[in-house]
């Protein structure tokens, strides 16, 4: 198996510098949303610090998966290290769904509380404006910070990109959860007067209906990858193409390919009939001269050449 073009090292440079500024940015937001929902006794902006909380933690694990990815195989990891950054995206959506789902439940037992009779705690809005204006400077910082990161490094780190997005999305959060929960006073006099107490909890549910599609959005993404499941039609194509234009200059016959993509990574199996007697050297060199057309195409690619008489797949095994 070749490994192609490694990621490169000032891609990695950019993108581990942006983590660490996230990973700090990430950790005061986190304690100023606790702290304001405290001082606040809002869960709109309790439902903001935990979800700045996953982004710190998300940050550590980040970066130490992009120190790893594109390093070569090992005997305990024979494919590489690649598929921990989709298992890292993935494992990150289902803490924010867990995280969203239990300030929904929260939110829900306030409102449950508030009709049948039970007490809610008024708001504070001096912490809430203070905070909203904070977190929302940070968050557009550092959307600006990942993003750049992001298209400096070539457009192919997940990480970042996924991190870019969260960033708008708290950014988004914080303001609407700010705008939502200031402007509440404003309906004292009015038809919605009586339900002042619950706005927000009512807030909250909001911002979840409307945030929650992205971990769920991310999740659907990444499961595929760890499935296993074949990259899209037009990139296995891509490598067919590729393969099929290269065998035929060698003299060989191409017979399939199959892609599967991990992250930043794209594992390609070349199926071929040399149809002639051949060194292990030719196939090497015919290895050596895809792998690097495909990292032109693709990107980072790790690829192995399968020789085989067979023209089709392999039928299904009978149970």
């Amino acid at each position: 198996m070749t490994n192609g073009k490694s990621p490169d090292p000032t891609a990695q440079e950019l993108e581990q510098k942006a983590l660490a500024i996230g990973k700090w940015a990430n950790l005061f937001m986190a304690f100023a949303g606790i702290a304001a929902s405290w001082a606040s006794h809002s869960d709109a902006l309790l439902i903001d610090g935990l979800f700045s909380g996953v982004n710190f933690l998300s940050a550590l694990v980040a970066a130490r998966i992009g120190r790893k990815v594109g390093r070569p195989a090992t005997p305990s990891r024979p494919w590489g290290q690649d598929y921990d950054e989709t298992l890292f995206v993935t494992f990150r959506s289902l803490v924010l769904i867990g995280i969203l789902t239990f300030a929904a439940f929260v939110s829900g037992s306030k409102i449950f509380n508030f009709v049948t009779g039970g007490v809610v705690t008024p708001l504070v809005f001096g912490p809430i404006a203070i905070y909203s204006v904070i977190i929302v400077l940070i968050c557009i910082a550092l959307a600006v910070i990942y993003r750049r990161a992001y298209v400096k490094g070539g457009r192919r780190s997940p990480i970042l990109n996924t991190e870019s997005r969260a960033a708008i999305i708290d950014g988004g959060l914080s303001i609407g959860a700010g705008a939502a929960l200031l402007s509440i006073p404003f309906l004292d006099g009015t038809a919605l007067q009586p339900y002042l107490p619950i706005g927000d909890a009512v807030v909250a549910l909001l911002l979840i209906c409307v945030v929650i599609w992205q971990p769920l959005t991310t999740f659907r993404r990444t499961l595929p990858e760890l499935a296993g499941v074949s990259a899209p039609r037009k990139t296995v194509s891509l490598v067919a193409r590729a393969a099929r234009k290269l065998a035929k200059a060698d003299g060989f016959v191409f017979h399939r390919a199959a892609v599967l993509k991990a992250g930043r990574f794209h594992f390609a199996a070349v199926y071929l009939d040399p149809a002639r007697p051949v060194d292990a050297s030719e196939v090497d060199a015919f290895e050596e001269k895809l792998n690097a057309c495909l990292a032109d195409i693709l990107g980072p690619t790790r690829t192995e050449i399968i020789v085989t008489a067979r023209k089709n797949s392999p039928p299904p095994e009978r149970r």
